[in-house]
């Protein structure tokens, strides 16, 4: 099934349905205020949906021949939420972890991967996209990851702070080893630089995401595996901040050199590393939505875009007050990034996720960028 076909188009019915019927939706929560949006989640993400992905049970194996999977040993962890922490090389990381109820005949637990923006904390992305509490209760495990001086190293240099692929990395055996998670079913989203980075790691460990969400990124790595992970990407067409267009001035130091791309060119670079065929026209599916898909993407796996209309520098939610841009937007970024990760699991199953990680990379500077003053707002 190919991207045009596939998911995407299923997820675009559920932004249709939940934009035409908003009290069908389950408020996730009351108004919080993020560094980078200070908008509020949807809740509930409605009924599965089908799949372009392959269908099947749970197949959990060891993130790595040294780590032991708790599908194995029998280790679980309590649900709820708590703060963990795990060594990488000499430094002590830490990461909030929720932990969804599970019966006594719950196998292995797909795992979202949410990354924060700049300048706020952990919990702050929670706030604003209830990731969490929504995840947790369609069954995922979600992990926030705090970034170093609260900002990623997506571009993968050592000025601006630890080896933060080598971070994710960590996360992902520590909890293998110490769970049942299925590592077919292991996904990545993010807001602004925790878009960025979310990109960023599924470039740098293949294999080990089936999916990811970045809403509002602005660059894309030099090379990425063939086939990676399927992406979708999500962005408001009135961001002053990630264009699509691209745009704007070098960020300042230590990102300096880095810039937004122009999307579409980012979405053509990835495409081809993911051997997709050329990206469909555009197509205005609301007046509140344009989307971008690719054609004959590899069995299971779709890239695409979803552009909220009027939407500025934001997480889309339909109930965030004040609506952070030209208009409000008509659909919860949560719903569909969860909608898309339920479309796409591992194709096939995986004999490895990998401990490893590969070589530093720096992200590409390109043609346009964030402005250096919105720096700390951007993420």
């Amino acid at each position: 099934m190919t991207g045009a076909a596939g998911a995407i188009l299923i997820v675009i019915g559920l932004v249709l349905y939940f934009s035409g019927d908003s009290g069908s939706r389950t408020q996730a929560g009351q108004a919080g205020t993020g560094t980078s949006n200070g908008g509020t989640a949807a809740g509930s993400a409605g009924t599965a949906l089908g799949t372009s992905g392959a269908a099947g049970s749970p197949h959990a194996v060891p993130a790595s021949p040294t780590v032991v999977s708790g599908c194995v040993t029998g280790r679980t962890i309590a649900a709820g939420s708590s703060q963990q922490s795990v060594r990488v090389g000499a430094d002590t990381r830490t990461y909030q972890l929720a932990v969804p109820a599970t019966d006594a005949h719950t196998k292995a637990l797909p795992l979202v991967l949410a990354f924060h923006a700049f300048g706020e904390d952990a919990s702050a992305l929670e706030r604003y996209a209830h990731l969490a509490q929504i995840g947790n209760a369609e069954g995922y495990v979600v992990v926030a990851p705090q970034g170093a001086n609260d900002r990623w190293n997506f571009v993968r240099r050592a000025t601006i702070g630890p080896d933060d692929v080598a971070f994710v990395s960590a996360i992902i055996n520590d909890l293998t080893a110490r769970m049942c998670l299925d590592n077919r079913k292991v996904f990545a989203t993010g807001f602004a630089d925790g878009a960025d980075m979310a990109v960023t790691a599924a470039c740098a460990l293949p294999g080990t995401f089936a999916a990811i969400v970045p809403v509002a990124f602005a660059v894309m790595p030099t090379s990425c595996p063939t086939p990676g992970s399927s992406l979708l990407a999500i962005n408001g067409t009135s961001d002053p901040v990630t264009p699509l267009e691209g745009g704007g001035a070098d960020r300042p130091a230590p990102f300096d050199g880095t810039q937004a791309q122009p999307m579409q060119a980012r979405l053509d670079r990835y495409a081809g590393f993911m051997g997709c065929g050329p990206a469909n026209t555009w197509t205005r599916d609301t007046t509140a939505l344009r989307r971008l898909v690719f054609t004959a993407c590899p069995a299971g796996r779709d890239v695409g875009l979803l552009a909220a209309v009027g939407g500025g520098h934001m997480w889309p939610d339909p109930d965030a007050d004040p609506p952070k841009g030209a208009t409000r937007s008509q659909f919860s970024a949560t719903e569909v990034a969860l909608a898309f990760f339920r479309g796409h699991p591992t194709p096939t199953p995986a004999t490895q996720a990998p401990a490893t990680q590969a070589p530093a990379t720096q992200a590409p500077g390109s043609t346009g960028a964030s402005s250096s003053a919105t720096e700390a707002s951007r993420q």
